[in-house]
């Protein structure tokens, strides 16, 4: 099956929207971490003196092919997602933080890090801006860490991954679920033709026309909040809005999951608190 994602980029640099399918996606992830893994491994058995061209540079540059297609995949996973995605979201997205960790508390990779770390007074600016990023990332996913502390830190990432996930689809629901419909003029009231039209045209695609259909999207919720003369809608739009996460879904024991992970990581890194 031709896959767009092992096509060249059109010269215009933007992806093929338009040509890429939902079944296109699992094999180039599939492809992507083999091929990145395949990369890093090449950086670690490097039997030259680390430096910075050929350990931080290189891992600037691995995984283009994984970076390409998580691109476009969390771009419309954010933006315009489906059943299937968020499926096949919920499956990708544990697998995506485990090859990351697995990258990030690479205890030889680290020491190669660290060896450039040592040739600092040498870099540039910039070479030394991309060398406190990677540092930072790598004592972030525990890589100076013991063995067990690095493995939870580890787990409890993947564990994250899934729940912040889980999180975000939850809030989808309920920001989807919600609709406010108004018909009377006197709903209506200060409400400028901008927001009208654009209440009518949801309203119409929702197959309700002739009715004014307001969502607690932000491009709905926000103008409605700014403009709408009637107090008590305004009240009822932005509770709706504030208690998203937890109206049609209980969001609350996801939230405490991630809470109680995030603090147990952060005194595992030495932090007082995840912030």
């Amino acid at each position: 099956m031709s896959n767009p994602f092992f096509e060249p980029l059109p010269g215009s640099g933007v992806p093929q929207f338009d040509a890429i399918r939902f079944e296109h996606y699992q094999g180039v992830f599939d492809r992507g971490f083999s091929e990145h893994q395949a990369e890093i491994d090449a950086i670690i058995s490097n039997p030259e003196p680390a430096s910075f061209e050929n350990t931080l540079e290189a891992l600037e540059r691995a995984g283009e092919l994984l970076r390409r297609v998580g691109s476009v995949f969390f771009n419309l996973t954010s933006s315009n997602t489906s059943d299937e995605l968020q499926a096949l979201e919920s499956e990708v997205v544990p697998g995506y933080a485990a090859h990351f960790s697995r990258i990030y508390t690479n205890t030889a990779l680290y020491a190669r890090v660290a060896r450039v770390r040592d040739q600092e007074q040498s870099l540039d600016h910039e070479q030394l801006q991309l060398l406190n990023e990677i540092c930072t990332a790598f004592e972030r996913a525990g890589a100076a860490l013991e063995e067990q502390a690095r493995g939870r830190v580890a787990d409890i990432d993947e564990r994250l991954a899934s729940l912040t996930t889980r999180f975000g689809q939850n809030l989808l629901k309920d920001t989807n679920a919600y609709e406010m419909v108004l018909e009377d003029d006197a709903d209506l009231a200060g409400l400028p033709e901008f927001v009208r039209a654009a209440a009518r045209s949801e309203a119409e695609a929702r197959g309700k026309p002739g009715k004014y259909v307001f969502t607690i999207s932000r491009s709905s919720v926000t103008p409605f909040l700014q403009y709408a003369a009637r107090r008590d809608l305004r009240e009822q739009i932005y509770r709706a809005y504030t208690d998203a996460g937890h109206s049609t879904v209980d969001n609350y024991p996801v939230i405490e999951e991630i809470i109680a992970l995030r603090a147990e990581r952060a005194r595992l890194l030495g932090f007082e608190t995840h912030a």
